[in-house]
């Protein structure tokens, strides 16, 4: 670290910290495509691997050679430079807590981990692979035997350890690249559509601000839009619902529909219904789990069949779990629901392989479950 700062003398300002990240995402695909050629390798060659010495130090030591006859001078020279830039970074603010004191040294760790996060981001929105979606099916609740009407993709990140997608998505925000994570997820998620059933639909989730950016009106213009919902949150904040609604009545008019999601929740009440006028209303999982125990949720569900008539809206019950939340959502006449009862999410082609088997061998019980 000494012997930098004399090479190079002290930064007289910080670079910005997306060097930083565009440095070590560089290398981050360098190394994934390194083992991506490791593990297509013939037998014979991976068991030598496995006898060469582990340490990185001694690894990256026994291929100076190798680096210095495959990479040009002008490519060693700026690869040095850039390493020294991302060095002033990271020294720039490691510095600054000595002076500062408390106060510095809070801004540093927070600026350091704003730069971990946005290099975590960006590494699941740029490496295809670490994203996969999978699929959920959405049923309807007197025949869930049948082929679903619907499924939902849902967004998992194979990472190690692996984290949930909330975890990610929370990331992303803090790192001002929630846009860019979501529109990954739709693009990945479309890729399903022509894997489904013909009658099924794909849903995706948004937030109301990638909902309205051109760029999510690009990507599902090349998409078949009537076989598309876009499921808005409930606990989503919208400031501006003018805007939302005329985004939306654009894309109706190619034929896609909206649902607000986690509806009775209680974050944001009901106004994202009221105001938005979906297509369909996703009741949260926290209202229906256990339904069947507690009749103050049973009649509020009742209430809200009875209003999603009223308004033309189609009611889907979320986190279905047993036969007797099941047995209940029938008697209130709830159409449709989605739930580990039914299939837990999986990748496509697993997921509607299970249904297929389903379809032809019925589960015992499923014939006991009354029509709505």
């Amino acid at each position: 670290m000494v012997k930098h700062r004399e090479d190079r003398g002290e930064p007289t300002s910080g670079l910005p910290l997306e060097a930083l990240i565009s440095l070590v995402q560089v290398w981050r695909r360098h190394w994934d495509e390194v083992g991506a050629i490791q593990r297509k390798l013939p037998r014979a060659a991976r068991e030598r691997l496995q006898d060469l010495n582990a340490d990185v130090d001694t690894a990256l030591a026994q291929t100076r050679h190798l680096f210095a006859l495959e990479f040009p001078p002008e490519t060693v020279s700026l690869l040095r430079t850039k390493f020294d830039d991302a060095l002033a970074v990271i020294e720039s603010l490691a510095d600054r807590p000595a002076a500062r004191g408390t106060s510095g040294r809070a801004a540093a760790n927070r600026a350091l981990e704003a730069t971990r996060l946005a290099v975590n981001v960006r590494d699941i929105v740029t490496a295809g692979e670490s994203l996969e979606m999978h699929l959920q099916p959405i049923v309807a609740l007197h025949r869930p035997m049948r082929s679903p009407v619907g499924f939902e993709a849902l967004a998992r990140f194979r990472t190690t350890p692996y984290e949930p997608p909330n975890i990610w998505l929370e990331r992303a925000g803090q790192a001002g690249l929630q846009h860019e994570l979501e529109l990954s997820c739709v693009r990945s998620a479309l890729t399903l559509v022509d894997l489904l059933p013909a009658s099924a639909y794909l849903a995706v989730n948004v937030s109301p601000e990638t909902l309205v950016s051109p760029e999510f009106a690009r990507i599902v213009a090349e998409a078949p839009a009537d076989r598309l919902v876009v499921e808005v949150t409930e606990h989503a904040i919208v400031r501006e619902y003018e805007s939302l609604v005329n985004v939306i009545g654009g894309l109706r008019e190619h034929g896609l529909r909206l649902a607000v999601d986690d509806a009775g929740a209680g974050f944001a009440s009901f106004r994202h219904v009221l105001e938005l006028s979906p297509e369909i209303i996703k009741l949260d999982t926290h209202l229906i789990r256990g339904i069947h125990q507690d009749r103050s949720r049973e009649a509020l569900v009742r209430s809200l069949v009875s209003f999603a008539a009223d308004v033309g809206a189609t009611l889907i019950a979320e986190g279905i779990e047993s036969g007797e939340d099941l047995m209940t959502l029938c008697d209130a006449h709830v159409p449709y629901g989605q739930g580990y009862l039914f299939a837990q999410p999986g990748p496509a082609p697993t997921v509607l392989r299970r249904r297929r088997t389903a379809a032809r061998a019925p589960r015992a019980g499923a014939s006991s479950v009354r029509s709505a």
